[in-house]
């Protein structure tokens, strides 16, 4: 949006989505559209690659479903990326063993807010819609 100089409002009037909805988007505080459609719409907006604004929002574009009914050329694309990501990825039980279950942090608690203390709050905002949660925010910005 800062690349192309346009604000929320006015990026929001042009494809279509509530202002309100997309700030909540940009917020990580909602899912990005579901509809292809809208998602395309932004991209365009925004002069940005479709499928990866798609894929950002946690989507598979259309045109890659195709990967679906080519085994091959899916189990090439699968080749390609295990190889290229192996140091990042956890290794592979051996056979006939099970993977222990992820033991996951339980969220750190927010900070108790002070009543009456609007400021704060307008802040925070403010760096949530300039510093989006997420691949899809950090896409649009």
């Amino acid at each position: 949006m800062r690349r192309r100089g346009l604000g929320l409002r006015a990026l929001c009037r042009e494809v279509g989505l509530d202002p309100s909805f997309f700030s909540k988007v940009l917020a990580g505080k909602r899912s990005p559209p579901a509809e292809e459609g809208d998602l395309r719409k932004l991209a365009a907006a925004l002069g940005v690659d479709a499928p990866r604004l798609i894929v950002s929002a946690g989507r598979i574009p259309e045109e890659w479903r195709r990967l679906w009914d080519d085994e091959a050329l899916f189990r090439d694309i699968h080749r390609k990326v295990t190889e290229r990501y192996r140091e990042e990825m956890p290794p592979s039980p051996a056979r006939g063993e099970q993977r222990a279950p992820a033991r996951t942090a339980l969220p750190e608690a927010p900070p108790p807010r002070a009543a009456g203390n609007w400021e704060t709050g307008r802040t925070r905002r403010r760096q949530q819609i300039e510093s989006p949660a997420g691949p899809f925010g950090e896409e649009l910005l």
